[in-house]
């Protein structure tokens, strides 16, 4: 198999991103303003609620808060998906230019969701198991089985990642170009190129991400009281004070997040698939 071109992937990504930044922003702004307005009074509200009654000791008052946090993930869960597949549609060829209201719930993005959602459910469960093995060693006395577990737990983190990247970063194209399962089909034509692709990730959204973080960090460093001891809750009330503008920055950053994403994985799959369904 062709190793995957890595530079040659970075730069259709950007290319297409660039090229059709009009047409991304057209299928995309409508479920992404309500992602985002619903993201900011759920967690507005909500959020605020659930560490209240957390840091009360009232976990049963934090359920609720909790189940509707849940409720609105699921919601925008489906928005990411009907984001997703026309933007993918465009970078396969298949969609000739955006629209003015693009709003569609059909069977490539109910795929989509279902693709997302196992991907989702998958990482909740290592996160589980990380922190279970995170609160162990931190109790542990530092013995040669605490350091074993310690590397136990990074090699574990690793391989998070590791299927992540394989199952997940081609999800996007294989929804749109193929039929079948979606996360094992992802899983067989990656074999050999995760540091390949890992390196598509990181050279096609690196810079944007690492520039969103920053900024977000300046916004949070701004509102906190520089004499006081910095806490969870101190930063926590730094991020609700800054949650209009760093909604906001998410909003304005998403045509590129999304079509530097979608680009990359439609590219990748190509090269990896040696198909090209837009020629």
């Amino acid at each position: 198999m062709r190793p995957l071109p890595v530079l040659a992937v970075i730069r259709d990504a950007y290319s297409f991103t660039f090229t059709h930044l009009g047409a991304i922003i057209g299928l995309i702004w409508l479920p992404m303003v309500l992602a985002t307005v619903g993201d900011f009074f759920v967690t507005l509200h909500y959020g605020g609620e659930m560490q209240q009654a957390i840091a009360a000791g009232n976990t049963a008052a934090a359920g609720p808060a909790a189940l509707m946090q849940f409720g609105f993930f699921l919601v925008r869960l489906a928005l990411y998906a009907m984001m997703y597949v026309p933007v993918a549609q465009l970078a396969l060829g298949q969609r000739q230019g955006g629209a003015m209201v693009h709003f569609a719930f059909a069977a490539p993005e109910w795929r989509m969701f279902r693709a997302l959602l196992g991907l989702v459910l998958l990482f909740l469960v290592a996160a589980v198991l990380l922190s279970l093995l995170a609160g162990r060693n931190a109790s542990a006395a530092l013995t040669p089985q605490m350091l074993l577990a310690e590397v136990a737990a990074l090699l574990f983190l690793f391989g998070v990642i590791f299927i992540g990247v394989r199952m997940g970063f081609l999800v996007p194209a294989i929804v749109v170009a193929e039929e079948g399962p979606v996360l094992a089909r992802a899983w067989l034509i990656s074999a050999g190129s995760f540091w390949r692709l890992l390196g598509v990730i990181l050279g096609a959204l690196g810079p944007l991400a690492l520039l969103v973080v920053v900024v977000a960090m300046v916004l949070i460093e701004s509102a906190l009281d520089p004499h006081a001891q910095q806490t969870a809750e101190n930063l926590a009330a730094a991020a609700s004070a800054n949650l209009p503008l760093t909604a906001g920055l998410q909003f304005l950053v998403a045509p590129f997040l999304i079509g530097l994403s979608v680009g990359a994985s439609v590219f990748s799959w190509k090269a990896l698939s040696k198909t090209d369904v837009s020629a």
